[in-house]
């Protein structure tokens, strides 16, 4: 009986076998086959699929090969022509020209047949030169986009290789935005000379110090910042550079913004850049005019005529209460705006230093409304009891007031602006998240005096120049100056910025891009 079963759980398996889809390399290796039948058998859909080709990637690779008459590329009958390790040295650090490694198929399998990894290479080559200039992610649905589209046919990209390298062909795609390719290029020389580890560690700072400093001293050797034979001295150098290539200020302390970045790895941090890379790509033409902050940054830049006029460091928002990214059109400049304080803020802040100083809102120049206009005194309310701000609460213009003496208005539902402050040290801090999420602007007057000067359309200027808003913010009186064209404003969260001959990897402030960067790592 135990042999009948036996006998047929064989016949069994072997029956399921039959119409399964089995890799069968014999013909590859079969003289009597031409070239082109072997490659038309590899590009077989079932044979395909045997390779890890998803049906968009097996329709592009059949259609490209079909175009070029079944002719191989990166292969003979036997082995990979020299074509092929070139292109799969340059693969192997697709991240240098900021594409994850993610969108690409391994072929390091050593039984694969040179015909087989023909085709992978084709694939990978025209998914490296699609995404660089077209771009690998589909951010608003925060996922890897999956299309080759059958129009786009890489052989063209290919035959340059006549003439220049892998590498020159690889940096010469994409936008030609200047700020895409100053990235580009000091993303390949960065990945170029420095170590790229893939090691992530979890510091807390709850630790005791001296666990914290030993394992950021294996962060930091992971990473290739020191080596084991360096002394406590030495390390606190290299952590002072490594403060200062991740946007910090360079004190040699272990606090919570340096152990978040130690505990990153380099090639997390590359994504990040890949992640900035892969905005540019999808981005619209900027208008000769505009205003484009940088959250993670810092900072503001002013553009007129295709040439940047001024920039400018600003405080952004904390992670409680986090700056949003937009997109609208600064319209007027406020001098000596009124500050009509959010409910949340007026109950949250003003309420509780009302109920501990019954001077407070007099002090700080608050006055509160009833309705739309009617004033309330505030001595004669009973502050006591209440847990909300029942009132509107204005505070006046002036050097007081919160947001400083002048404002930049735009529409947009987050009810945020950029202006001045009267807290102006706050700008000598590196890392500026302060407000309750607009953007305070260092040297605001400057950015207005710019904005006014290149304010014009044709055969019509701005009443108000630049020369005429000293006087009018000497006046203190609260004017509005309206714009004739309002200028574009791109609040945008790019957390890793070229600047020079470096890159600065800013923390991912809000926690933005851990989301993204898992999916390029294969985690989500």
């Amino acid at each position: 009986m135990k042999k009948f079963q036996s006998i047929f759980l064989i016949f069994f398996i072997w029956a399921c076998s039959i119409g399964t889809p089995e890799k069968e390399q014999s013909f590859l290796k079969n003289k009597n086959l031409s070239e082109k039948e072997k490659l038309e058998r590899v590009l077989d859909v079932e044979y395909l699929k045997t390779l890890k080709l998803n049906q968009n990637e097996i329709g592009w690779v059949k259609n490209i090969y079909s175009k070029s008459s079944y002719r191989r590329f990166f292969a003979t009958d036997s082995c990979l022509k020299n074509s092929a390790f070139d292109l799969q040295c340059e693969l192997d650090r697709s991240i240098w020209y900021g594409i994850p490694k993610i969108r690409l198929h391994s072929i390091k399998n050593k039984k694969l047949h040179p015909i087989e990894k023909e085709v992978l290479l084709m694939l990978n080559f025209g998914r490296m030169i699609s995404d660089l200039n077209y771009g690998f992610f589909d951010f608003q649905a925060k996922r890897l986009k999956d299309l080759l589209s059958n129009d786009f046919n890489p052989i063209h990209f290919l035959k340059q290789t006549d003439t220049i390298s892998f590498t020159r062909l690889f940096q010469k795609q994409g936008p030609a935005d200047t700020n895409y390719r100053f990235l580009a290029y000091n993303l390949y020389h960065y990945s170029k000379n420095h170590k790229i580890d893939t090691t992530e560690f979890k510091i807390s700072i709850k630790s005791k110090p001296e666990k914290i400093f030993e394992e950021a001293k294996k962060s930091l050797l992971s990473k290739g910042w020191i080596n084991d034979k360096m002394d406590s001295l030495e390390v606190s150098q290299k952590l002072k550079l490594f403060q200062l290539e991740n946007g910090l200020a360079a004190d040699g302390k272990l606090g919570e913004n340096t152990i978040y970045a130690i505990n990153e790895s380099t090639y997390e941090k590359l994504l990040r850049a890949s992640l900035t890379l892969d905005r540019y790509r999808s981005a619209t033409k900027n208008p000769k005019k505009f205003v484009r902050v940088n959250i993670p940054e810092f900072k503001l830049y002013f553009y007129a005529n295709d040439t940047l006029r001024n920039i400018h460091r600003i405080i952004v928002g904390k992670q409680t209460n986090p700056t949003p990214q937009l997109e609208s059109k600064i319209y007027r400049i406020i001098c000596h705006p009124y500050w009509k304080v959010p409910q949340s803020i007026a109950t949250k802040e003003i309420l509780p230093a009302q109920k501990a100083n019954r001077n407070y809102l007099t002090k700080n120049h608050y006055k509160i409304y009833k309705g739309q206009d009617q004033e309330v005194d505030p001595y004669s309310v009973n502050w006591g009891g209440r847990s909300s701000m029942p009132y509107t609460v204005i505070q006046q213009p002036g050097s007081h007031n919160s947001l400083g003496i002048i404002k930049f208005e735009f529409n947009n539902s987050f009810s945020v602006y950029v202006h001045d402050t009267p807290k102006k040290s706050l700008f000598n801090t590196v890392f500026r998240s302060y407000s309750h999420g607009c953007m305070r602007c260092e040297n605001p007057v400057d950015l207005a005096k710019s904005i006014l000067t290149f304010d014009s359309i044709p055969r019509k200027v701005n009443p108000y120049r630049a020369d005429t808003l000293d006087s009018l913010l000497a006046k203190r009186n609260n004017i509005p100056i309206s714009l004739i064209e309002p200028i574009p404003i791109y609040v945008v969260y790019e957390t890793v910025v070229a600047e020079r001959n470096s890159l600065i990897f800013h923390l991912d402030l809000y926690r933005r891009e851990e989301e993204l960067v898992k999916v390029l790592k294969g985690e989500k």
